[in-house]
């Protein structure tokens, strides 16, 4: 194990540089994803403690950092490692490791894959965002806990199927998504009203995805997250003024709002977007299975909910039917206003 100069990476970021038999790597990992190494109890690793514990570091990251094909798993070699303190002090202890190494690529290697179980223990170290390239070709993966693995350069077809899978589960593991949907499914409507509303919302963040991936928008998070709490609540409190109102033709209304809201949906659900590849078809690809997968995250909630609300209507009637989406109202209000509030002071 050697040290290397190398604190210019920026955290949770990296590069995988494929040339001939051999892919180049660069990365930094979050310290909290190491054992044994923090003598003083900090919590940071130092140069000394990183001299001191070299041999365990480059072990685990050893283990925690793989490249397999359908000719076996490559070992990372050639490890170098350093410290990634502040450009303002150079020699004070790191929050992230810096990893430089190469592994070699058996001859005729296909269908590579690269993984990542070396994730941080704060919530802002649980995503590695890896820039890989092979000549003219380019890729950016985003690697996560519960996607530790992620094909190199895939093909377009790959990239469809992988971005399905993508979209099905951002929708179903958001909380704030489905407390949308469930709120704008859960007015009692009939199937035509359903298959509407999630027209509206399937269009409004289609709109916004391909803005972002096609036209490099770009909303800060700390504007977006606070937007989306709001939208559940401003949806809740429409629904409980138009239902006490006997609002007539509310419906166009309500369309035209959940579409809005979908617009602000879909800079949320753009933060994903870092997984598409750069090139133009894979791209396209991408996106299309990405905006595929969201549908069927939301036909399962539609179907869940839609199940849910026959189930009351079936075994306690109508008017239970009725308190019980009211009282879905005013909960999601109240966890909407928390989510806002959380979200603009920063936990």
């Amino acid at each position: 194990m050697s040290t290397a100069h190398a604190h210019w990476v920026v955290s949770q970021r990296g590069t995988l540089n494929i040339v001939g038999d051999g892919a180049y790597m660069v990365l930094s990992l979050p310290v909290s994803s190491l054992t044994g190494f923090d003598d003083d109890q900090d919590g940071l690793l130092s140069i000394q403690e990183l001299r001191a514990h070299g041999a365990s570091i480059e072990s685990q990251i050893k283990r925690g950092v793989t490249l397999d094909s359908d000719q076996g798993r490559s070992v990372l070699e050639g490890i170098l490692l350093n410290t990634a303190p502040p450009d303002s002090t150079p020699f004070a202890p790191s929050t992230h490791l810096v990893v430089l190494g190469r592994f070699a690529i058996p001859a005729l290697a296909t269908d590579l894959q690269l993984g990542l179980r070396l994730f941080g223990t704060n919530a802002d170290e649980q995503t590695e965002h890896i820039a890989v390239t092979r000549g003219a070709q380019s890729q950016l993966m985003t690697l996560t806990p519960e996607h530790p693995q992620g094909a190199v350069l895939p093909s377009a077809w790959a990239s469809l199927a992988q971005q399905v899978q993508q979209g099905a589960w951002h929708v179903l593991s958001g909380a704030d998504h489905l407390l949308f949907l469930l709120v704008v499914l859960a007015a009692a409507w009939s199937l035509r009203q359903v298959v509407l509303v999630l027209t509206c919302f399937t269009a409004g963040h289609a709109v916004t995805l391909v803005a972002c991936a096609v036209y490099g928008l770009d909303v800060p998070g700390a504007w977006v997250e606070p937007a989306i709490a709001a939208t559940i609540v401003g949806m809740a409190v429409f629904d409980r003024w138009s239902a006490h109102r006997s609002l007539t033709g509310a419906v166009a209304v309500r369309l035209t709002l959940v579409f809005v809201c979908a617009l602000i949906h879909g800079l949320g659900l753009a933060g994903a977007l870092t997984d598409l590849g750069v090139g133009g078809m894979g791209k396209a690809m991408s996106l299309l299975g990405f905006n595929v997968g969201i549908e069927l995250g939301q036909l399962v909630v539609a179907f869940s909910a839609a199940l849910v609300m026959w189930l009351i209507r079936q075994l306690s009637g109508p008017v239970v039917l009725t308190q019980t989406t009211r009282l879905a109202s005013y909960l999601s209000m109240a966890v909407g206003t928390f989510w806002f509030f959380q979200r603009v002071l920063g936990d």
